[in-house]
């Protein structure tokens, strides 16, 4: 693993000027509280649910659920990553692998609600809400275990590196490490993921295999549920008639632009606009993300004024809100309502699209990053 980036500002004419690195203590004491308000910056869509949460092994420093409904172990360490963090975060995980499921969802229950982390009255009913935003409402509960495991600091040594790339072989474990740089008054944090060998070859080789399961997987559950024919009705209008492309979901499609989106005056660069879920007893949730609704907030206001049953408002679970756009705009709908209300939605879609393509214009090409999505 790299242990030092290098940074430079490139200035008019070619000339560069080295960025410092940030004094170890000010970067130390930054970064904890930074992932806490911020926790997208350990994994997207992260939601955080506990912190230095008890252990038979100690205190835990963070505990989240992912996107995918995963429990998420993090260790925290203010300095270097060393062979001693790993056998913690494998102490942490194993005590709450122990526990059957009532336990472990009572001791996430009592242990929230404190250090800027939500308080949760009931984890059980929490996580399957959580799931059904995120990854539609299955027949049976996603698995919250095996539990993830991810060690962050600022840096990691060498014995480390090796025992986490053994690991990973077998486990889900993963090194996150952070380096601080002070630039014109500003502390700067670089993140850099490694990347072992075995995950290498999984998305290499297996990713697009799983993606094919995961859609077939898809398509067996519109079926199961009824709604099959205008599922596939709403992927086919929404990848044609807009630029978006699609993926998988649990249940549904995420759709998605090919570049990063920088819109002025916001730090968070926007790609999601929309999703398409499937839920139960056929019926379909179409939710348009806080940036989709920014980019055209007159024509969402309209479709509003012209049916105010349609949507409902709610705050993004892991969707990054704009600075006058903090909700997501979405609707559930049965056959007859898709069929009444499908053309509004699909128009709302081509106008995010153009205006997405004319926000991009707008911003230049300085500000476009491409963005893979799976």
């Amino acid at each position: 693993m790299t242990e030092e980036l290098k940074i430079w500002t490139v200035r008019g004419g070619g000339d560069v000027a080295p960025v410092e690195q940030a004094k170890h203590i000010e970067t130390e004491n930054l970064l904890e509280d930074t992932l806490v308000k911020n926790p997208d910056m350990l994994i997207p869509g992260l939601k955080l649910v506990g912190r230095q949460t008890p252990t038979t092994g100690g205190w835990l420093d963070l505990l989240g659920v992912d996107r995918d409904g995963r429990l998420v172990v993090f260790e925290l360490k203010r300095g270097k990553i060393t062979r001693d963090a790993v056998t913690q975060v494998i102490d942490y995980a194993s005590d709450l692998e122990a526990m059957n499921r009532e336990e472990l969802a009572e001791h996430i229950t009592q242990q929230s609600g404190h250090d800027n982390i939500e308080k949760i009255e009931n984890f059980k009913d929490w996580y399957e809400g959580w799931c059904a935003q995120h990854i539609g409402e299955p027949d049976e509960t996603p698995e919250l275990l095996p539990v993830k495991m991810v060690l962050v600091g600022l840096g990691a040594d060498a014995r480390a590196t090796r025992m986490v790339d053994f690991l990973a072989r077998g486990v889900d474990i993963s090194l996150l490490t952070f380096h601080g740089y002070e630039h014109e008054g500003k502390t700067l944090l670089v993140k850099q993921v490694r990347e072992t060998d075995e995950a290498v070859r999984r998305f290499r080789g297996g990713e697009k295999k799983g993606r094919e399961e995961r859609l077939r997987a898809v398509d067996e559950f519109a079926e199961n549920q009824g709604v099959k024919d205008i599922f596939d009705e709403a992927v086919k209008r929404l990848e044609l008639d807009s630029c978006y492309k699609s993926a998988p979901l649990r249940h549904g499609r995420t759709f998605y632009v090919g570049r990063l989106l920088k819109i002025p005056e916001h730090e968070t660069r926007f790609n999601t606009p929309l999703s398409l879920t499937i839920i139960r007893n056929g019926k379909m949730r179409v939710t348009f993300f806080p940036v989709s609704v920014y980019l055209c907030k007159q024509k969402f206001q309209e479709a509003e004024q012209s049916d105010p049953s349609l949507f409902q408002r709610e705050s993004p679970p892991n969707a990054p809100p704009t600075k006058d756009v903090p909700e997501q705009w979405y609707c559930v709908l049965d056959r007859s309502e898709w069929n009444e209300h499908k053309e509004t939605l699909f128009e709302l879609a081509k106008a995010v699209s153009k205006a997405w393509d004319e926000a991009e214009q707008s911003a230049g090409p300085q500000e476009a990053q491409s963005a893979d999505t799976d």
